[in-house]
């Protein structure tokens, strides 16, 4: 139940990032480093790239069986599922007027995100 309570933590913080990021702080972010600018373009893909496979881990063990292989293989699937979902997401955006800007940037660090994960289950699962 304390791992459960770790990855909503995750996407929760993930989420409140993914709102601050895109509601206050690109807009109002008024300099000229482009490093800081391309890291304000690209953190409403990472945040959720983490926050998402977070929720469906937790939430594949609530709604599947233990002896399932949805279950089995969660870490898989709420990656795959994540991944899918965002990067389809941005080649929505590519195909859709006044939907937003497709960017190959956005796509790498959602699976940037996805990966850190990865990484982050890992080592939790490994206690």
């Amino acid at each position: 139940m304390k791992k459960h309570f770790l990855y909503y933590t995750i996407f929760g913080i993930s989420f409140f990032l993914f709102g601050l990021v895109q509601s206050y702080i690109r807009p109002s972010y008024v300099g000229g480093n482009d490093l800081v600018i391309y890291f304000l373009g690209v953190a409403p893909n990472f945040f959720p790239g983490i926050g998402i496979p977070s929720f469906f881990y937790v939430s594949i063990q609530e709604v599947f069986k233990s002896n399932s292989s949805v279950y089995k293989n969660r870490l898989k699937w709420s990656v795959v599922i994540s991944m899918v979902g965002l990067i389809g997401n941005e080649f929505i955006a590519k195909y859709t007027p006044g939907r937003g800007v497709f960017d190959w940037n956005d796509i790498l660090w959602t699976l940037i995100g996805g990966s850190l994960f990865i990484l982050v289950n890992k080592l939790v699962e490994k206690e």
